[in-house]
């Protein structure tokens, strides 16, 4: 009992997690929280108030009339329209079976809609990054009133995400004689041109594992709605049920009445009387359809309405997450504005980004733009450009012009360096994690044009 006492006074130090942006939040937050209000709505209507009431004949008792409207709650009643005849014992009736099972399926959604999340949460804590507290230290940077709170919290957000980054780096270095055969070469450049493509190896892992998660999200808004055809039993109309909705109100129509929730019912039952068995057909008015009936009306529109921004976020994450240059474009326009580079550092931006930041570090970066703003991810960025070391972004740039004259070298020259002897194998040792020797200080000052 204790430990039940302080868990409720605990609650009040809860705090709701933010490792995505507005549009997961609208779908694992917002929308169960919608669906289980609507359950605790339908369920107090349910064992409450009366859900059902029957007309019965006259010479019914009040424990006659108890037994039917609890015999007709708990069995299927049909819906016949008072201009259609009674159906034949035998007949096909239009069974409305969904009205005891509504807090259920509307509490199975709610829980549907938050199964991405906990992919994302599980594959994401793999890795060993705690997305989440990175996200909550760079709000806590927000809202910081002393610089050396600020500082504090952005070196903390730094250093994470830079364990990180260099940690995916030194575990997934390729080594041997085959490390910079063609395989390697056409595995980096189809992840680089396609982000869900060797997403462990090239730093892809979490910007895969982020958008397959919204996919599902996508996917959980447009199977829900054929989920709800079944569970109502509209004859495959639920997927159009918001459009005739529309029209009918366009058209000045009473909207509010639909065969799909009825109000009033027929429910058959038996009574044994000794060795007779009496049937009866008896007329039940349905209250709580008042309520499924706008509950419904409401979750298509929302339904949809999530499917549509879902659509919408995944085309914007795609475009952000799969152009190399657009990506390129948005490190220099941050680190600009806090004038930390200059036109001349404009290729080892590029590098900066390609081999360093990578496209996980770049979702890292935009999603602590989405929760603590722009400023706060400019000065990560500043951080992680500091980290990266003037002496990295200068061989970065040598490596690049090594690169494109190696072609033009003669075989001797690119046998030497096979072998660990030419001045390109040393920059490529420096890159590895190699100290500086006196050999590589001679080697960069043959190249002072790109330093």
């Amino acid at each position: 009992m204790d430990k039940l006492i302080k868990a409720v006074f605990q609650l009040q130090d809860f705090k709701i997690r933010t490792d995505d942006d507005f549009i997961d939040r609208l779908n694992r937050q917002y929308t169960p929280g919608v669906l289980v209000l609507f359950a605790i709505l339908i369920s107090i209507k349910q064992y409450v108030g009366d859900p059902i009431n029957c007309w019965v004949p006259a010479q019914f008792t009040s424990a006659h009339l108890s037994y039917a409207n609890t015999v007709c709650w708990v069995s299927n009643t049909y819906y016949v329209p008072f201009d259609v005849a009674m159906p034949h014992v035998n007949e096909a009736r239009h069974m409305i079976s969904y009205y005891q099972w509504v807090p259920l399926i509307l509490v199975s959604q709610a829980l549907l809609y938050f199964l991405p999340c906990l992919f994302w949460r599980f594959l994401n804590r793999r890795i060993g990054l705690n997305l989440p507290s990175i996200i909550e230290a760079s709000r806590a940077t927000q809202k910081a009133v002393f610089p050396e709170t600020r500082e504090k919290s952005i070196r903390y957000v730094v250093m994470q995400i830079d364990s990180y980054l260099t940690a995916s780096v030194r575990r997934h270095l390729p080594t041997g004689a085959h490390a910079g055969g063609w395989c390697s070469r056409f595995a980096r450049a189809l992840s680089r041109s396609w982000c869900l493509a060797c997403c462990k190896m090239y730093g892809n892992y979490l910007t895969c594992c982020y958008l397959c998660m919204k996919l599902l999200y996508l996917a959980n808004g447009i199977g829900q709605l054929w989920m709800l055809d079944v569970f109502l039993g509209f004859q495959r109309s639920y997927q159009l049920y918001g459009f005739h909705v529309l029209v009918k109100f366009l058209r000045g129509e009473d909207w509010s009445q639909s065969e799909r929730f009825p109000r009033v019912t027929l429910c058959d039952f038996q009574i044994r009387q000794q060795t007779n068995v009496h049937r009866y057909t008896v007329q039940c008015v349905l209250p709580i359809n008042l309520f499924n009936e706008k509950i419904f009306i409401f979750i298509w529109f929302w339904l949809l309405a999530m499917a549509f921004m879902s659509t919408i976020n995944i085309v914007h994450w795609l475009t952000r997450q799969t152009i190399l240059s657009t990506q390129t474009a948005y490190v220099r326009r941050q680190l600009s504005s806090m004038d930390t580079i200059n036109k001349r550092e404009h290729r080892a931006t590029r590098e900066f980004t390609e081999s360093y930041l990578r496209r996980d570090g770049l979702l890292i970066v935009r999603l602590v733009a989405n929760n603590a703003g722009g400023l706060v991810a400019a000065d990560v960025l500043h951080g992680l450009w500091t980290n990266y070391g003037p002496e990295k972004r200068g061989l970065a740039d040598i490596a690049s012009a090594a690169s494109t004259s190696r072609a033009g070298r003669s075989p001797h020259e690119i046998d030497d360096d096979a072998h660990g002897h030419g001045r390109w194998s040393r920059v490529k040792r420096f890159l590895v994690g190699g100290k500086r020797t006196p050999a590589h200080v001679d080697d960069t000052n043959t190249f002072p044009e790109d330093i």
